[in-house]
């Protein structure tokens, strides 16, 4: 109960927390972008409600679905 209290007073500070990632998405993909790359995915990612990680796998998928998969 009180971590709960912790957590909702650091949201409301603007605090970050610490992010809980599933255990079976372990792997990661490191890419390079420039700077403003970097601030048009991060900005992108917010638009759609999502964290860049979750962004950038579901605009992959999605393309890869809608390209290689339909089309089939």
């Amino acid at each position: 109960m009180f971590e709960d209290i912790k957590e909702i007073i650091r949201k409301f500070l603007g605090q970050k927390t610490d992010k809980q990632y599933d255990s079976y998405r372990s792997k990661t993909i490191q890419i390079r972008v420039t700077e403003d790359e970097k601030y048009m995915i991060e900005q992108l990612a917010k638009t759609q409600g999502r964290d860049t990680s979750n962004f950038i796998r579901w605009l992959a998928l999605n393309k890869y679905l809608n390209d290689f998969i339909k089309e089939s």
